[in-house]
């Protein structure tokens, strides 16, 4: 279900290298960049629930009955990113996107490669982190994210597997394929592709009907579970659990 190693795209401007992971709408890769003789960072459009890929690299949806959902989702997910490009999104702690196209009847964007692993594999692979180390980590988090709701986005996926860490040990704020353009009046969203992962999503965002006024408060819950692993090593409950129950 993924691009093989070697694969070209764009012309062979890019070629793919590894498969990095998978989501539910997407996958990653790192790939070389030729033109430029450096390593980056690919992200696919497709949602492996509905979606099979050919032999020739093509993304096929699955089922007829899936088409115009599938396809309304490509079209955000490509709109999206090349919103965020365009708009020169430029801060420290957030991944810089370079590039955005379409190809093998599915979208692309294209971000810096950080090749210093994520506060998830961080933590799964050392443990707790110290609360100080922790509270740093958080704090640059803090920074990007008010960079971002300055700007009338949302990120919507955070989690400490889309925080990377660079080669000097800070933050990096990745993967705004789930990213949202959300009215500051409303808080109104222009797409309803959000990512839900357990424990890090609060209760909005399971609501029955779609999202469709999220604020940045969506993000801040997001942060504090994340904060959460830091510091426990555990994933966070989920919110319904938090909502009756309270936290451990």
């Amino acid at each position: 279900m993924k691009l093989s190693a070697g694969t070209l795209l764009q012309g062979g401007k890019y070629r793919i290298e590894e498969h990095l992971g998978s989501g539910g709408f997407g996958c990653t890769y790192k790939a070389y960049y030729n033109t430029m003789g450096c390593y980056v960072a690919i992200k696919e459009f497709f949602v492996k629930d509905f979606c099979n890929r050919e032999e020739d690299g093509r993304v096929k949806v699955a089922t007829k009955g899936k088409t115009e959902l599938v396809e309304k989702l490509r079209n955000k997910f490509f709109n999206e990113a090349r919103t965020l490009f365009s708009s020169k999104m430029y801060h420290s702690n957030i991944v810089r996107v370079s590039d955005v196209f379409e190809e093998n009847d599915t979208a692309y964007y294209v971000m810096d490669y950080i090749d210093g692993g994520s506060l998830s594999g961080l933590v799964d692979r050392d443990g707790p982190l110290a609360e100080p180390k922790a509270l740093e980590y958080i704090r640059e988090i803090c920074s990007a994210l008010e960079y971002v709701h300055s700007r009338n986005r949302l990120h919507l996926d955070l989690k400490p597997g889309n925080i990377m860490l660079d080669s000097a040990g800070h933050t990096i704020l990745i993967d705004f394929g789930t990213s949202k353009q959300y009215d500051e009046v409303n808080g109104e969203n222009t797409s309803t592709l959000v990512g839900q992962t357990p424990g890090y999503a609060p209760l909005e965002m399971s609501q029955r009907g779609g999202v469709s006024h999220f604020t940045p408060s969506t993000d801040i819950y997001s942060l504090g579970a994340t904060l959460y692993k830091l510091l426990t090593g555990e994933r966070p409950p989920e919110a319904s659990e938090v909502n009756e129950n309270g936290l451990p």
